[in-house]
């Protein structure tokens, strides 16, 4: 019994690191980039499958690309359409 209860703290710390472990793990979603459209503030644009510098550009400051409509921001700058 007494060697049990001297285990107790490395059972404890591998229960531990096997509960963060599980926890870890990737997002299983790809990551979406949004856009405010410039023609209406109101509307975000899905600019995943498009390149930044040959379709758009981000310059100077503000916010660029979100990671959701109304989500965390991404890249700064302020996105416009490239001609």
């Amino acid at each position: 019994m007494k060697s049990i209860t001297k285990m107790l703290p490395v059972l404890g710390l591998v229960l531990g690191a096997t509960m963060a472990m599980s926890m870890n793990f990737a997002n299983p979603a790809p990551m979406n980039e949004y856009a405010i459209d410039p023609d209406d503030p109101d509307e975000y644009i899905n600019v995943t499958d498009l390149t930044l510098g040959t379709h758009y550009t981000c310059s100077s400051t503000g916010a660029c690309l979100y990671d959701a409509p109304d989500g965390n921001v991404i890249r700064n700058g302020t996105f416009a359409w490239k001609p």
